[in-house]
């Protein structure tokens, strides 16, 4: 079977990286080319910022990596060799090919600090991880180098780059290089479902209490449309099929979007989690089973724009409260703003994603 591929690479905004070379394999002497773009960076983003591909025809599926890249800040060269889960990556594509909106996709190769690179397939409306591989790192042959860079070695290559990149090297100075185990973080999945529940709030009380059979025959309650989501693993899912409410492999939530209605009146909400708190909840929460199924629990009560999050699994006497803190909230009501939390600070037009 042929599939319509674009094949492009990236790395995260603050930590560039220089390929060496890059092939995806599909038969033994047969391979598509990650283009060489200096640097490669953009994020660890649904849609890479910068798209950066050679070629866009059909082609089996990649049966095996090679790519050899240099990691900027860290003047040091990594390398591997590996296969592709095919299978896998043919079964995700068929869950968004179904979608009219996608024509075509991307397979995706994300280069990280220790040599952590990811493999991802996107669409408009979908991603999926198919791989997670930690690379070696080698030494880069410097004459050769030098050769191809114009007399410049890797070292002095990652010393302009840095010092051309004012974010990059500030980040460097402030921060230092990132931990070991950061992007092996981002990658880890967890088994979970969404639950969106609407109903009342009592302030006195500080309870939540369900809709009375009454409100349910005489009033519009609200009803959900959808959620979407960019998770730190470098997915998301647009798609609207309802495979976000079942039990599911996924990362962490970096940011979601959850759309209903009541009615005529229509309300959207968008919540940005910060990196190290909902690391921290979810690592608290799982502790050494990240399999065990949970429950992320949406708790709404639209007309007192008051809103919870929580997490539960079969067990506890109670869903665990994910803290304000954690996360960041706008709310809009018939496409006016109508709530945000007391932490908010994201850009304007942070919601258009």
């Amino acid at each position: 079977m042929l599939y319509k591929l674009l094949v492009n690479g990236t790395a995260p905004e603050l930590y560039p990286v220089e390929t060496l070379f890059g092939l995806l394999y599909y038969s033994e002497n047969d391979a598509l080319e990650i283009t060489k773009q200096y640097p490669f960076q953009g994020g660890w983003e649904p849609i890479p910022k910068n798209i950066h591909f050679l070629e866009y025809t059909e082609y089996p599926m990649p049966v095996k990596i090679d790519i050899a890249w240099i990691s900027i800040i860290e003047q040091k060269a990594y390398s591997v060799e590996a296969l592709l889960p095919t299978s896998k990556m043919q079964i995700c594509w068929k869950a968004f090919a179904k979608d009219e909106r996608n024509d075509f996709g991307y397979i995706t190769v994300g280069m990280a600090p220790n040599g952590g690179m990811a493999v991802w397939i996107y669409s408009n409306t979908k991603s999926f991880l198919v791989s997670w591989i930690k690379a070696d790192p080698f030494n880069v042959n410097e004459e050769h180098f030098k050769l191809l860079n114009n007399g410049s070695t890797p070292q002095q290559v990652c010393f302009d780059y840095i010092n051309s990149a004012p974010a990059v090297r500030s980040n460097l100075e402030k921060n230092g290089l990132p931990p070991r185990d950061l992007f092996d973080n981002y990658m880890k999945q967890f088994t979970y479902r969404y639950q969106v529940m609407f109903g009342h709030w009592d302030e006195e009380s500080q309870t939540w209490n369900a809709y009375t059979e009454e409100e349910k025959e005489k009033q519009q309650l609200p009803e959900l449309d959808f959620i979407e989501e960019a998770l730190f693993d470098g997915t998301h899912d647009k798609l609207h099929d309802g495979g976000l409410m079942k039990y599911h492999e996924a990362g962490k939530p970096k940011k979601l979007a959850v759309q209903w209605h009541a009615g005529k009146k229509e309300w959207t909400a968008y919540f940005w989690f910060e990196d190290e708190e909902i690391r921290n909840v979810f690592d608290r929460f799982y502790g050494a089973h990240p399999e065990n199924k949970a429950d992320l629990m949406l708790r709404i009560d639209p007309e007192k724009n008051h809103y919870e999050l929580s997490l539960y699994r079969q067990g506890l006497r109670e869903p665990q409260v994910i803290q304000e803190r954690v996360y960041q909230l706008l709310v809009f009501r018939n496409k006016f703003e109508c709530f945000r939390s007391e932490n908010y600070d994201q850009e304007r037009g942070a919601w258009i994603w």
